[in-house]
């Protein structure tokens, strides 16, 4: 289990500044993940990942440290708004879209802790009793956010560091709001960033959201994502993973009132030894809600991922219409996939649907390319992009894409210079 005596001094310090309803908390969560302990492989939901490199992590408060140089993540240009954070504390900030929740508990009591509930998550409880400060985005009724959000969240990335990101997002009534959050290290140590996100869309509101996580490959992530709509409201999350030694990322979205949409999608591309896993949920607690799920994952050397899908449709949510799918490609004999989509229906009115595909890449299609004069390795990115590229046409804010299509290719090209070649 991990060790908190270097927390202690930190969390009393922060108590004395905070609001009575946040030492509570603090307390309680800290109390059950004492209960709890990091999940072992013992556990149905983490039969397939092990987490005793965490467990057994004597961990320590990341320093204060510069971010270092981030122009590779002006992806989103100079005009969108953007908080940085080293270590779980905020370093920079720029245009007044999203602030610092440590500076502003005083504005949300009864929202933050009170979806991503602890009782049965650890690494929620951990995060709830530890995060320094987080990202509050709160948009205002009938307010249209024109440029994207992003927070990026940066990792020292030394040795037996460790930070708890938290990200409270609440959109009022009949608003829009896009935001990305970006997790990355500075270094190659394996330090753990253990990540919480609550996301609230009010009435016919709308909240695209997007999680890139590209840290190093000797660090350790656990991730959880949870999202709560009402009547006609819109929440949509991507999650896009490259990074990490072990990655397990969480994502549960409730629709609790009719009308709702709802998309939880992701995609993730490991080699060497990596470890990712997804665990959604999508709980149609009302009627007349639509889902969807896609998830795509590109796996080669002797990389391994986990899938496990879930959707819930509660015994009064009449007029379901959900669907789900996880697709593999494998690139390597020894890559494995471990893929578990669950239905799980108590109304007898419903449109529900899974799926889920194992596959490799096409000798004849290969042969195909190969034969029209393009090299193998070309031949052979070109056949990955076009796995992945209904996912990637998915995210709605164009220089993301461009990001995030660069980065498949140099991920997937020997030679960097390929990558852009590649593309054209």
């Amino acid at each position: 289990m991990p060790n908190l005596t270097a927390y202690v001094e930190t969390a009393r310090a922060a108590a004395a500044a905070e609001p009575a309803w946040l030492a509570d908390q603090r307390r309680l969560a800290s109390e059950r993940f004492s209960l709890l302990g990091i999940p072992t492989t013992k556990h149905e939901d983490y039969k397939y990942t092990n987490l005793k490199a965490i467990a057994s992590g004597d961990w320590q408060p990341g320093a204060q440290a510069e971010p270092g140089d981030l122009s590779a993540l002006d992806f989103l240009g100079e005009e969108a708004a953007r908080l940085v954070f080293v270590n779980g504390r905020l370093v920079s900030a720029t245009g007044d879209a999203a602030v610092s929740l440590a500076a502003n508990l005083a504005d949300v009591e009864g929202h933050l802790t009170r979806y991503a509930d602890f009782e049965s998550h650890a690494t929620t409880a951990l995060n709830t009793a530890l995060f320094e400060d987080g990202a509050l985005i709160r948009v205002a009724a009938k307010t249209q956010v024109e440029k994207p959000i992003h927070i990026v969240w940066v990792a020292s990335g030394q040795a037996g560091e460790a930070s708890h990101p938290r990200t409270l997002i609440l959109a009022a009534r009949e608003s829009h709001v896009q935001v990305v959050e970006t997790f990355i290290s500075l270094s190659d140590g394996q330090s753990w960033t253990n990540q919480v996100t609550e996301i609230v869309a009010e009435e016919n509101a709308r909240v695209e959201h997007f999680k890139v996580q590209q840290e190093s490959l000797a660090s350790l992530h656990t991730g959880r994502i949870e999202g709560l709509q009402e009547r006609n409201a819109s929440v949509s999350t991507i999650s896009l993973s490259f990074g990490a030694a072990i990655a397990r990322n969480d994502v549960n979205v409730t629709l609790d009132d009719e009308g709702g949409e709802a998309a939880i999608d992701g995609l993730f591309v490991v080699d060497g030894t990596q470890h990712v896993d997804h665990h959604t949920t999508l709980d149609h607690a009302k009627p007349l809600c639509n889902s969807h799920q896609l998830y795509k994952g590109i796996l080669d050397d002797s990389a391994r991922g986990v899938f496990n899908g879930k959707i819930i449709v509660r015994k009064d949510a009449q007029k379901t219409d959900a669907i789900q799918n996880n697709k593999n490609l494998l690139l390597s004999a020894k890559a494995e996939i471990d893929t578990k989509p669950q239905l799980e229906i108590d109304a007898d009115d419903v449109r529900c649907t899974h799926g889920a595909t194992i596959g490799q890449l096409s000798d004849e299609s290969l042969f195909y390319l190969r034969s029209r004069g393009i090299p193998v390795d070309e031949s052979r990115g070109l056949l990955i992009y076009a796995f992945a590229a209904d996912l990637l046409n998915r995210i709605t804010i164009d220089p993301l894409k461009q990001h995030f299509e660069r980065e498949l290719m140099r991920k997937l090209a020997k030679d960097p210079a390929d990558a852009q070649e590649t593309l054209g």
